[in-house]
């Protein structure tokens, strides 16, 4: 199998042979890119983009290094998951809610943070969303307070909107070495350190401008996975589509936390 710079050198000479635009056909085993090939196959049987398939390939080398951010930790001490919901994207919701089972699978234990009451009506308003980090904040850092983060081998931060950015403030006034999985994160979030986070945003998303979180993604090194015409919830209203998201989307996670 090529590595992931062979097959960036190779996808760079057909770019300038055939252009961005090419469509060629991509190999993949457990939702990896493997190889390409000129023509469909029945190993080579997904259509994309040159371009496209430069940008995934990029993703996935940030992907395997982010995932091997906690490959150092100690294997026999107890494993830890903290759940940061989101305003009214609580911990029984899909994202979190089978984020936290495939946790419990693998052998965290599950803490969820509550943040009490904050200020309604933030989208927009840059002074009370500066009021909802503040209170969450702090209502973290008492939810927390108790807990002996030392005895924790592994540490896993599961995030959702506003709670992508209350994660790795926490993370980084602690100093913790964390994964952290950002779902739907605000511009915001990335003004904090994210060593051993990966986000996912919907295109779709009236929080976040994609142009935007792709380039603050792309400076911080997060491998960003987007889903077209989804939400900040990432739906798109119709079922099925949104059930096949959702599993995409674990099948991902999944291969972070183990």
């Amino acid at each position: 199998m090529k590595t992931y710079e062979e097959l960036l050198s190779d996808i760079e000479d057909d770019i300038e042979l055939m252009g961005a635009s090419h469509i060629v056909y991509s190999m993949e085993e457990n939702n990896i890119i493997t190889d390409y090939d000129y023509l469909p196959s029945d190993s080579c049987n997904i259509s994309t983009t040159l371009k496209d398939l430069q940008e995934n390939i990029r993703q996935q080398m940030l992907y395997a290094k982010v995932s091997g951010h906690l490959a150092a930790a100690d294997k026999t001490a107890p494993k830890l998951a903290v759940i940061f919901p989101g305003i009214g994207y609580t911990a029984d919701k899909p994202l979190l809610y089978y984020t936290s089972r495939l946790a419990r699978k693998h052998g965290y234990q599950i803490q969820t943070v509550s943040y009490g009451t904050l200020p309604e009506n933030i989208k927009g308003d840059s002074v009370k969303m500066r009021q909802a980090f503040d209170l969450a904040l702090a209502q973290t850092e008492e939810s927390l307070r108790d807990i002996d983060w030392t005895s924790y081998g592994s540490i896993l931060f599961i995030s959702k909107s506003i709670g992508t950015a209350i994660s790795s403030a926490y993370a980084a006034q602690y100093n913790l070495n964390v994964k952290n999985i950002l779902f739907t994160p605000l511009a915001d979030t990335f003004s904090f350190p994210l060593q051993g986070s990966i986000a996912f945003h919907g295109t779709a998303d009236p929080w976040a401008e994609t142009a935007a979180i792709q380039t603050l993604a792309e400076q911080k090194e997060v491998p960003l996975f987007l889903t077209k015409n989804a939400n900040h919830s990432l739906e798109t209203g119709d079922i099925q589509t949104d059930l096949s998201i959702l599993k995409t989307t674990m099948d991902r996670v999944e291969r972070f936390i183990i």
